[in-house]
């Protein structure tokens, strides 16, 4: 039986956000046996917020040790401090929780190499896959950091509608790109047309829980005129397949 995984998905206490929203591990659990998901890849809403994030990777790790359905996905902000923590503080920590993903909450106003070129560099060297928020990124800043590192397995995640028109081509150019579908993004007469230029490795399927209700994607997606097996793929071995290469 085919079991979904959702890859963007947040937990834990807000930074900035509507607490009316969920955001407690059992409420989050609850959507996910609405939906029919099996497994969540969680980061910290209080990071994604703009919080620190190694008090929300803190959290993070201690929800999924209570709830292993949920499994942990650290993710990182710079810090310029001398006395600050470490890259490889990140990576012990991840080592530890099992954490096999990083994600990101950048601007477009961070320059690249400098705040996050050492961090790029160890996901390549331990094929750790790296989740980006494309929120508030340009295309520009995106293309830049594909063409400094191809080798990054590197998942977009927050695409807005109509977006192919700079997508496709970086698709095209870089194999290692993988799209989050769901959230805002849901391929134009999808996705059999995306599945006609492109295999269905490179989408990958992520809710935007608890901001996103997924019911009408996974409808979609179930529903589409595509292989089982392509299916399959989007809503889980995409993902699993990456996490399970991460080499330490």
């Amino acid at each position: 039986m085919m079991e979904i995984w959702d890859a963007f998905c947040g937990v834990g206490p807000w930074f900035r956000r509507d607490r009316l929203l969920p955001w407690k591990a059992e409420e989050l659990l609850a959507l996910l046996d609405h939906y029919g998901i099996a497994r969540a890849l969680v980061h910290s809403n209080f990071t994604a917020g703009g919080g620190n994030a190694w008090h929300g990777n803190a959290v993070v790790a201690d929800i999924c040790l209570r709830h292993p359905r949920l499994r942990p996905v650290f993710s990182y902000t710079p810090f310029p401090h001398s006395d600050s923590p470490r890259l490889g503080d990140l990576l012990r920590a991840m080592r530890q929780a099992d954490s096999r993903m990083v994600f990101l909450f950048p601007h477009s106003a961070y320059p690249i190499q400098a705040v996050y070129g050492e961090l790029f560099d160890a996901c390549v060297a331990h094929l750790l896959p790296l989740g980006l928020n494309r929120e508030n990124l340009t295309p520009a800043w995106v293309e830049e950091v594909l063409r400094n590192w191809p080798d990054l397995r590197l998942l977009l995640c927050g695409c807005g509608y109509n977006e192919e028109i700079w997508l496709y081509p970086l698709l095209r150019r870089y194999s290692n790109l993988r799209v989050c579908v769901g959230h805002y993004f849901i391929p134009p007469d999808g996705p059999q047309r995306f599945l006609s230029e492109f295999p269905a490795e490179r989408l990958v399927f992520g809710s935007g829980l608890p901001f996103f209700s997924p019911g009408g994607l996974i409808a979609h997606l179930q529903y589409a005129p595509i292989s089982p097996g392509d299916r399959e793929a989007i809503f889980g071995s995409n993902i699993r397949h990456w996490m399970e290469e991460v080499r330490w």
